[in-house]
């Protein structure tokens, strides 16, 4: 059985993304021994290598290759399974894009383990520029606000168009509660929960960062997509919970590139600059490794917290959508603020808290609330293999 898989942009330094991606392969592997698998991917090589398939080009964003292309390649599998991160709200049109093509070529879709926030991604659904200068100036002359509506407009037809190919697929499942309640919004019938496939994921046999007897060590992730606005803030509350000098700050950014260097930079303008560690491997089971060696996480990523929470890491989380209060909801909590209004005072007496709690206990709740997600995904896993196997069964016909 052929398989393509697709989704967000892989290969474009999100390690989250290359956490659901490696192990949808897997489970993949497990529920369809045998399956030729493809992954579209902008990093085709070093996809190919670390998870041994075959690739193609990332296609619906930007500069990538057009629909035209897509069309031709998924002609060539016997599903499709559209999946990964918060998809259906971050890159709505390309979701639909990429859908309607397989649809249209006569291939079976699956939508799998994927995230809708309560609101559709700002970037998108905001006018801005020249457009929005008229449509202000006109509302001026007719006394009502037209940019208003004419965004409303824009996300009504984008919901028009996930009712329509969402309920066109074989199988729709969702990674949360709130996630399906949008979906159902849309006018979605049938879609069912399941879990974050990221939840998957196994941790490095040997921790990256050396093991340091008495020290208690604070992850972190300030995410420079969408970053907080205080960026002072975040320094001052480095330098609060840095004054026990047993402590230790450690930045796991979730993408190596953009996350690492501006957390760097605001390192270096910390009072204990040399009690500042910076994980510098990629791949998501040495992150998660390394999230294990933390006695809590402060990230406003949602991923490293998913990576954290498999090794049993309580996390902590700053805002940026409604994805981090989905994720957190399960755990009776809610986020510290928002990017762009973060409680951090309420950060480090939620550090403060932990940390005076014995770690073994800390952990074993974190567990039990992931063992529950874990049961979700079982159950919807069996339902893709039985849909999958459906599938095969109808391309021999």
């Amino acid at each position: 059985m052929k398989l393509l898989l697709g989704g967000v942009p892989l290969g474009c330094d999100n390690i989250g993304d290359e956490a659901i991606v490696g192990c949808a392969v897997d489970l993949l592997r497990q529920l369809v021994p045998g399956a030729e698998i493809t992954v579209c991917t902008r990093d085709r090589e070093g996809t190919a290598a670390r998870l041994r398939v075959a690739v193609a080009p990332l296609y619906g964003f930007g500069e990538d290759p057009d629909l035209h292309g897509f069309a031709e390649l998924v002609r060539r599998h016997d599903a499709y399974i559209w999946f990964g991160a918060t998809g259906l709200s971050d890159y709505p049109e390309a979701a639909t894009d990429l859908l309607r093509a397989a649809r249209r070529a006569g291939v079976p879709s699956i939508v799998w383990g994927v995230g809708m926030n309560s609101e559709l991604n700002p970037a998108f659904y905001r006018v801005r520029g020249r457009r929005r200068r008229i449509l202000e100036l006109l509302s001026t002359v007719l006394f009502t606000d037209l940019t208003a509506a004419y965004e409303r407009r824009l996300r009504r037809r984008t919901r028009r168009h996930i009712r329509r190919e969402l309920s066109a697929c074989k199988l729709v499942v969702l990674r949360d509660e709130p996630s399906l309640r949008e979906v159902r919004a849309c006018g979605v019938a049938g879609a069912v929960v399941g879990a974050d496939t990221a939840i998957l994921q196994n941790s490095a046999a040997a921790p990256p960062l050396p093991e340091v007897s008495g020290v208690a060590r604070i992850g972190f992730c300030i995410s420079e997509q969408s970053a907080v606005s205080d960026l002072d803030g975040v320094v001052k509350l480095w330098n609060e919970l840095l004054e026990p000098p047993e402590r230790r700050i450690v930045l796991i950014p979730m993408n190596p590139v953009t996350d690492k260097s501006l957390m760097l930079q605001l390192a270096s303008r910390a009072a204990h600059p040399d009690r500042v560690e910076c994980l510098d491997r990629t791949d998501p089971a040495d992150v998660q490794a390394c999230a294990a060696q933390c006695r809590v996480l402060v990230s406003s990523r949602l991923h490293l917290l998913i990576l954290g929470a498999n090794a049993g890491t309580p996390g902590i989380g700053i805002e940026r959508g409604s994805k981090i209060t989905n994720w957190l909801a399960e755990f009776g909590d809610t986020p510290a603020g928002t990017v762009g209004s973060c409680d951090f005072s309420g950060i480090a007496r939620r550090v403060d808290a932990v940390l005076s709690r014995p770690d073994a206990e800390v952990r074993a709740e974190v567990r039990q609330v992931t063992a529950a997600r874990r049961r979700r995904l079982e159950a919807a896993s069996e339902m893709l293999r039985r849909t999958l196997l459906e599938c095969a069964k109808a391309d021999t016909i």
